[in-house]
């Protein structure tokens, strides 16, 4: 019987920073400028924009690789009379793959050029408003 090692960490802890960020930037909003125009009407212009750019550059969908294979290691520890006895657990942990868009980023630059296009500024993020 194996005792579980103190160090060891949770099920999922490697990817809980990453889950954090995408968390804070989910809740942040791109801020449009332009003189005389309301956020609201800079919120429905960039929605059009956004609407013109997903027919202008359409979803192109490619099966790749998204999160690369690795080897985990857990060591494990535990006192067997007056000796430390250790153990080292390997395994291997293939590669996933998704079908990704490749033209998400072709699309938000045709988005911010269209927004351009009308006259407005990007001005950075703000946190997003739920009503």
């Amino acid at each position: 019987m194996m005792l579980p090692s103190r160090s060891a960490k949770p099920p999922g802890m490697g990817k809980l920073p990453v889950l954090i960020l995408l968390l804070a930037l989910a809740g942040c909003a791109e801020r449009w400028t332009r003189p005389g125009t309301t956020e609201a009407e800079a919120d429905a212009t960039n929605a059009a924009c956004a609407d013109q750019s997903r027919l202008a550059v359409p979803q192109q969908l490619v099966w790749q690789m998204v999160e690369p294979s690795r080897i985990e290691r857990d060591r494990r520890c535990r006192r067997r009379g007056d000796r430390e006895v250790c153990y080292v657990d390997t395994r291997y942990i293939p590669a996933r793959y998704a079908w990704v868009d490749v033209n998400t980023s072709p699309r938000d630059a045709w988005r911010r050029e269209c927004m351009r296009a009308q006259g407005f500024a990007f001005e950075g993020y703000r946190p997003l408003r739920l009503q």
